[in-house]
């Protein structure tokens, strides 16, 4: 990927900043990354303008604008240098104990990568060590070193970047994720890439910091899509049968699963049991429109509102008439039970709980009028 002409068609966007971007950087201005610091920093909430009367968010973008590209040599050179630094590093911390498997990023071991370390855990050890003064004066001042040229490559190559991830979250943008949180997310990804880049492979960086960075990115996108969270690899295929089912049926077919395991190249089961999954939800709370104060939950049938208080009555009420009944004697209990279908759906006559309990249709009353007054002494 041509770094260059990537970033031309961003620039002009990047100097107006007091376009569309104004309203959503004034919103998420908690979230934004103070110019000058490492990314990832976010200052604290409640940030008023800048002396210039700009928001955080414009200040960020004319301070992106401002810090000058890498060109492909010299990316080339600070990855190579950070890659070097990362391992020297690391063998020094081995050399005092620390174990590889304790900076290893997150989760690699079971993608089955091996050389991926978190740059946080390495920065924070080397620190550590540093402040414990068990190293000699020689390895101290070699630690010391290492970590503030590490540190400061890593910088360099973190916010000649930052644009690159701007302008891939220009592309998702989206009214569920604030701006400024898909900016968030893709500053991770690169961080991600700066991690597991091999210069020797050679590739640009840029062009291996694109995947990662449209994946932090589609992956919030994904976490905010729904109430009800799924897997992402279940969204995916979803998004590919619903894409599927327009595709056949523009060409006259039937959007049936072997007509959409055919298009999507997914199994039969598969299709069938993802197309049983309950479709979107959505709280009753959402405004019907933005200009609106009105809730989904006002126009809602009267039969299909569910009245939590009622029910939660119901059932305790439930819950002492069955204890108050057992509490009976047998035959008491007995006869309420067949009268009111207690125990099953179905009630019984006076005539018909006579006959099953071998006694006359007067006795049954008499003994389910004395039942009734023992219920009501109890429930006083």
């Amino acid at each position: 990927m041509s770094r260059e002409p990537f970033y031309s068609r961003d620039e002009d966007w990047l100097k107006d900043t007091d376009e569309t971007l104004s309203g959503s950087g004034a919103d998420a201005c908690d979230h934004t990354p103070e110019p000058g610091t490492d990314i990832g920093e976010v200052p604290t909430a409640g940030e008023p303008l800048t002396e210039s009367g700009s928001t955080p968010m414009q200040s960020y973008l004319k301070h992106l604008y401002r810090l000058d590209l890498l060109t492909p040599e010299e990316e080339h050179s600070t990855t190579c240098l950070l890659r070097d630094l990362e391992d020297r590093l690391i063998a020094l911390l081995q050399h005092y104990g620390k174990q590889a498997v304790q900076l290893r990023s997150e989760g690699v071991e079971q993608r089955g990568s091996t050389g991926a370390y978190d740059h946080g855990l390495i920065i924070s050890h080397a620190q550590e060590l540093l402040a414990q003064g068990e190293l000699l004066p020689r390895d101290r001042s070699r630690l010391t070193s290492l970590l503030q040229r590490f540190q400061k490559q890593r910088k360099k190559l973190i916010q000649c970047n930052l644009r690159l991830v701007i302008a891939i979250a220009k592309r998702f943008r989206n009214p569920a994720v604030p701006f400024i949180d898909l900016i968030q997310e893709g500053n991770v990804g690169l961080m991600k890439a700066i991690e597991r880049f091999k210069p020797q492979m050679g590739y640009r960086f840029s062009t291996y910091a694109y995947w990662w960075i449209q994946q932090e990115i589609q992956l919030a996108l994904r976490r905010n899509e729904d109430l009800v969270r799924q897997p992402a690899n279940v969204q995916d295929d979803l998004r590919a049968i619903y894409r599927a089912i327009g595709e056949v049926r523009a060409q006259g077919l039937p959007a049936s699963d072997e007509n959409l395991a055919g298009h999507t190249g997914l199994d039969l089961e598969r299709i069938q049991s993802l197309l049983k999954l309950p479709g979107p939800t959505g709280s009753l709370d959402d405004p019907v429109a933005d200009d609106q104060s009105s809730t989904r939950l006002d126009y809602a049938p009267a039969d299909e509102l569910y009245n939590t208080d009622e029910l939660v009555t119901n059932q305790e009420l439930a819950e002492r008439l069955r204890e108050a009944v057992e509490r009976l004697p047998a035959r008491q209990r007995t006869v309420l039970n067949l009268r009111y279908g207690l125990v099953s759906d179905r009630d019984c006559s006076f005539r018909v709980i006579g006959e099953q309990l071998g006694l006359s249709q007067e006795r049954a009353r008499q003994l389910h009028s004395d039942a009734l007054r023992q219920l009501k002494r109890q429930w006083r």
